[in-house]
């Protein structure tokens, strides 16, 4: 018995590490169990190493039974077996990731209820090899019953965290600005919120905290009443998801930055991201609040239909004629925007001349979108938000720049997740790259999150791309065949890498001091590497 207990004891710690292992991705997957399933087979998180070694213990086992029961070499195979299973164990406890698993009292539950259900596979893997081959699959399974039996609890929980951030809202009441759009949501919040602070001071998240629960937490821990300002970032999931947001924030004014064809995978179509988009203008108007959109969304037919409902309660803003406040200049001056806009409205502030520091020609709109906002809710302003738009802060990790004597330029545009913001992106590196001298080299691993667009989006990046990148590293290739496959076509074929990781350890020896380094959107841990279990 004491083989047998060295190698339940193998298989326990086994199972701890995997749990650990499979909980880092299953949280990245936001404890969806509908569509963690598909990660397992994406990512390969399966068990291949141990399910190895104990395909060799049944080989052995085989052969000792039918040479008359070798009970010494059963013993030994089931050894060296536990021993193999420990150093499978430890090696996968020395993983890194990106986005490292945070054990929150959440995920400390789930892990706590599948180690239980694991002592059964542990137990059912004391029977025999063949058990135990079908027992090193199954934690995945473990962890995705033990967030449904849990599901009861964690929405009590939730729903007091929610309740506890809905009633110090309420108590401390600032004015509530949301923000949504396919993308530059988090850079209009930051320009806004800096912007905005010239009136009062400014609660906001920093990063990309847009769900219910992100907010709950900010509020719970930073919404102080010195704060006369909130302002709310906005992600959608789903047509409602925005109107839930909605209805927990309670919004007094509304930015829609854009609708693009960004997360159309859970959509079905840039139709229904519109609809849920338009979720905010429709909660906004109805409270006598204001928005103020890009002109872009207009072509979709509920920003239209709400702006005919809702007469001068939706402000639009962009360089064509027909915008509300329309950007009427934008040239860049060395590396400062310089902007002008020009609000055509009777009550409006006319015209408004600003500087802006930040790369990007995207920014001129998300800006201007921050600053009509801005200058809408606190009209007293408007004079002094060109002394503070010079100073607008980068922010991290889209556009940033960073540089370091001796060193490439490095462009940092690790959270860009759009078509538009990718070109642009890639338009910035190759302009700086000119001006410096050297070449402008992309790292990527693409875009996630586009459905059936996938293949055509990345083709024509591809092309983009070549045309303008001197060197592009393509993160995880296999993903974005159809990118690859164009800048091929093009003359011009990818570095073909596995990890951000594996391309920085490569530009130390390859990138020069006049090259510029664009990163362009770092995938999470579930899409870019794919490791061997």
């Amino acid at each position: 018995m004491a083989p047998i207990a060295i190698f339940a004891a193998a298989f326990a710690f086994l199972l701890w590490v995997r749990l650990h292992t499979l909980l880092t991705y299953f949280q990245q997957e936001e404890y969806d169990g509908r569509r963690f399933p598909g990660a397992i087979l994406r990512m390969r998180l399966f068990d291949v190493r141990a399910s190895a070694v104990l395909l060799v213990l049944t080989a052995i086992s085989t052969v000792a039974y039918s040479m008359g029961n070798m009970i010494s070499l059963s013993v030994s195979g089931i050894l060296a077996a536990a021993v193999m299973l420990v150093a499978i164990a430890w090696q996968e406890r020395q993983y890194r990731y990106k986005k490292p698993l945070a054990l929150t009292e959440r995920a400390r539950r789930i892990r706590n209820v599948a180690a239980i259900i694991c002592v059964l596979l542990v137990l059912l893997a004391s029977m025999g090899p063949i058990q135990a081959l079908v027992a090193v699959q199954l934690p995945p399974v473990a962890l995705i019953i033990a967030n449904a039996m849990l599901k009861p609890v964690q929405d009590r929980v939730n729903e007091g965290y929610v309740d506890e951030a809905r009633d110090r809202l309420a108590r401390l009441d600032p004015i509530r600005i949301g923000i949504t759009g396919s993308f530059g949501k988090t850079t209009t919040k930051h320009i806004f919120a800096e912007v905005l602070g010239v009136s009062a001071p400014v609660f906001y998240s920093r990063g990309s905290i847009n769900t219910v629960l992100g907010l709950t937490r900010h509020i719970r821990e930073r919404l102080q009443w010195s704060h006369r300002y909130f302002i709310a970032e906005m992600g959608a999931y789903g047509i409602g998801s925005v109107a839930r947001l909605c209805r927990f924030v309670q919004p007094d004014y509304g930015i829609v930055t854009a609708i693009g064809d960004a997360h159309t995978e859970r959509f079905g179509s840039v139709d229904n991201i519109a609809k849920a988009k338009s979720e905010l203008v429709e909660s906004v108007c109805e409270k006598g609040g204001t928005a103020v959109v890009a002109t872009q969304v207009m072509d979709y037919a509920p920003f239209r239909g709400l702006a005919e409902r809702y007469p001068g309660q939706v402000v639009t803003v962009g360089p064509e004629e027909s915008a509300d406040i329309r950007i009427a200049s934008a040239a860049l001056e060395g590396a400062d925007w310089v902007i002008t806009l020009d609000d055509r409205r009777a009550e409006g502030f006319g015209t408004l001349r600003y500087e802006l520091p930040l790369l990007g020609e995207h920014n001129v709109t998300n800006s201007a979108l921050a600053v009509a906002m801005a200058a809408i809710i606190d009209p007293s302003i408007a004079k002094r938000i060109p002394l503070v738009t010079p100073d607008v802060e980068q922010v991290p990790h889209r556009l940033q720049k960073r540089e370091s004597p001796g060193e490439p330029l490095v462009l940092d545009d690790a959270y860009n997740a759009n078509e538009a913001g990718f070109r642009n992106a890639v338009a910035v590196a190759s302009e700086l790259a000119r001006q410096r001298g050297g070449r402008s080299i992309l790292v990527t691993p693409g875009i996630a999150e586009l459905g059936m667009e996938h293949d055509r989006v990345h083709a024509k990046l591809g092309e983009y791309a070549a045309a303008r990148a001197d060197v592009i590293y393509a993160v995880n290739p296999s993903r974005i065949a159809s990118f690859t496959g164009a800048l091929s076509a093009a003359g011009k074929p990818a570095v073909e890498v596995a990890s951000f990781s594996e391309a920085r350890k490569a530009l130390k020896s390859d990138a020069r001091p006049e090259d510029v380094v664009l990163y362009e959107n770092d995938l999470p841990d579930l899409l870019e590497e794919k490791r061997l279990l």
